[in-house]
């Protein structure tokens, strides 16, 4: 990288911190938690779309979607087909309920709905979730980045996360939704950097050709074989139940469209942000096409001497050897791999610091009758802690690296158990707090089960043929670091070449070890098992617990889901329990 590449860096940097400093001096400056967490409620459509879709598209979308095209083919793409009708679904089934509420929290939905235990088990459980992910986000484009540059691993991490640190303290919620418009462009910038270099130097229909001939170009099946990596209904499941806990469960994402004024404006902003992150998705998925015809006949992770030595290095890789020719160009790309950490970190940073305030931290102060002052300062030490606490735990990856994949074990499997808590609240009337309870910690470990095991025992995925057939003799790290041309003559993969891969990557079915079934699965299944087990196992224990005990659960409609009204009617009457009458008194003072 030349001194250009860095100032570009440093600037982006820089803007990020000044829209922080903004946001410190100007409206109400950051003096009350609503204004600090929730932007006074009085955020514009626009700001908040653009969030949701950068706090959803990390680091490891740019990096990880084309990586998987170049590997798997171009499966990921449809995935939105389900994630649109689960983001749309979200907005009427759970949504409403916290806008109606006027949480700070969605945890404090379940407080009201099942007690105390169960807002704080789910709020444990998302702070872990979210320190774990956020060391991972940080640390994972930054290890990327330092195989194929010499930007130090400690300098990127060090300056990524100070500078998070500091503008989600200073603007508070503001500051974050505007950064993450500028950092959403950014992110744009690079994605159009790298395809438009690569329709200019070989053409679309070349692209389009070669990925065909290499099988890029696939369509997921529609088996029913849970062993395969990719379906259509694996593909199509796994994005429902994310968009639905993601836009309905997640306090990342609800908390976003929780700044703004109503219901009206929220679903307006998911509206918006589906015509923003779908093709952001989609531009990603195509990069692994561009990366596939420019390296289909020599493949860098497989080259003698390449740098590289696995495929989320592919995208710095490609942007060092295709763009550094250009000033300034490879600074602005890498700047915008890092504005996709940022702008997930600020969103967790800002969410962590909400949900520790409001579910653990406030109900002491409240009692100590602490003024509004201290609960802001409060907040923004929080703020604080988490970031430097995520700046040291980033180390620790580093020191060990099987907790990454942990990390993003734990990120997904925590999804669909708590997806599941929520829909047994607001969909049904008969779940408890203890069955709800059991639900969760049982099929939270099931989860965790299945995916540990399939990680550590199960057969490694088999990708597409790869060909190291035109690379260059003796090739060296410096060599390959360099745009590959290809000679007319190898503009198509050979025959022999796709034939001898796929022979290779075939396993022997009567040598193979014996895999425990459940270690076989494909990634794609392990959130909705633990949805609908959490779903079973939480609705009959809370109908066992029900009848042993003899208890009711007289649920307020207030607090049910309105298609679940809309199904069984809103005219049903409840009595309130004692412990019901003591969590709607909460609710009614907060609001």
């Amino acid at each position: 990288m030349l001194a250009l590449d860095y100032f570009i860096f440093a600037l982006m940097l820089l803007i990020s911190a000044a829209i922080g400093i903004y946001f410190r001096f100007t409206g109400g400056k950051q003096k009350t938690n609503n204004e600090f967490l929730l932007a006074d409620r009085n955020m514009p459509i626009l700001p908040v779309a653009f969030s949701l879709m950068a706090s959803f598209m990390s680091a490891s979308s740019v990096i990880g979607l084309p990586a998987d095209t170049y590997l798997f083919g171009l499966n990921m793409p449809y995935m939105n087909i389900g994630g649109i009708i689960g983001v749309i679904l979200s907005s009427y089934l759970l949504l409403p309920v916290f806008f109606d509420m006027q949480l700070t929290t969605v945890y404090e939905y379940l407080e009201v709905r099942f007690g105390k235990m169960t807002r704080q088990m789910m709020s444990i459980a998302f702070i872990v979730q979210m320190i774990l992910y956020m060391s991972v986000a940080l640390y994972a484009p930054a290890l990327a980045l330092s195989a194929v540059t010499d930007l130090p691993i400690w300098a990127s991490v060090v300056s990524t996360g100070v500078v998070c640190t500091f503008y989600c303290m200073m603007g508070g919620m503001k500051a974050v939704l505007w950064t993450d418009v500028f950092q959403a462009l950014m992110m744009f910038l690079c994605v159009f950097a790298v395809l438009i270099k690569g329709l200019l130097d070989l053409g679309a229909k070349k692209i389009y050709q070669i990925n065909l001939d290499g099988g890029r170009l696939n369509v997921p099946g529609f088996d029913f074989d849970p062993e395969i990596r990719y379906t259509m209904w694996n593909l199509q499941l796994q994005a429902l139940f994310m968009s639905i806990t993601l836009f309905g469960g997640n306090q990342v994402q609800v908390q976003r469209m929780l700044t703004l004024k109503s219901l009206t404006h929220a679903r307006w902003s998911i509206i918006a942000c589906i015509f923003i992150a779908c093709p952001f998705h989609i531009l990603n998925c195509s990069l692994g096409l561009v990366l596939y015809a420019y390296y289909y006949m020599c493949d860098p992770l497989s080259a003698q001497g390449s740098k590289i030595d696995s495929a989320d290095q592919m995208i710095p890789y490609h942007i060092m050897s295709t763009l550094s020719q250009y000033p300034g160009l490879t600074g602005a790309c890498v700047s915008g791999i890092f504005s996709a950490t940022l702008s997930t970190l600020s969103s967790a940073v800002n969410s962590l610091t909400a949900v520790t305030m409001e579910d653990f931290i406030r109900p002491f102060f409240l009692s100590t009758g602490i003024s509004e002052d201290k609960v802001t300062y409060s907040s923004k030490g929080i703020t604080l802690f988490y970031g430097f606490l995520t700046l040291a735990l980033t180390f620790l990856v580093a020191t060990f690296g099987n907790l990454v994949q942990a990390a993003i074990t734990i990120f997904g499997m925590v999804g669909g158990p708590a997806l599941a808590v929520f829909l047994l609240g607001m969909l049904t009337k008969r779940s408890n707090e203890k069955g709800v309870i059991i639900g969760f910690i049982l099929s939270f470990a099931l989860a965790l089960w299945a995916s540990f095991g399939a990680s550590t025992y199960g057969p490694p995925p088999e990708t597409l043929s790869l060909s190291t057939e035109g690379c260059p003799l003796n090739s060296s790290s410096d060599s390959l670091t360099t745009p590959l041309s290809l000679p007319e003559s190898l503009t198509t993969p050979s025959l022999t070449t796709i034939q001898n891969n796929i022979s290779n990557s075939t396993v022997d079915e009567e040598s193979e070890e014996y895999i425990f079934p459940l270690y076989r699965i494909s990634y794609m299944w392990f959130a909705q098992i633990g949805f609908f087990s959490a779903i079973i196992i939480g609705y009959f224990a809370s109908v066992l617990i029900n009848l042993m005990t003899g208890e009711q659960c007289n649920v307020p409609n207030e607090l049910m889901s309105p298609m679940y009204l809309r199904v069984f009617g809103a005219s049903e009457t409840s009595k309130k329990t004692k412990k019901m009458k003591g969590s709607l008194e909460l609710y009614e003072t907060r609001s």
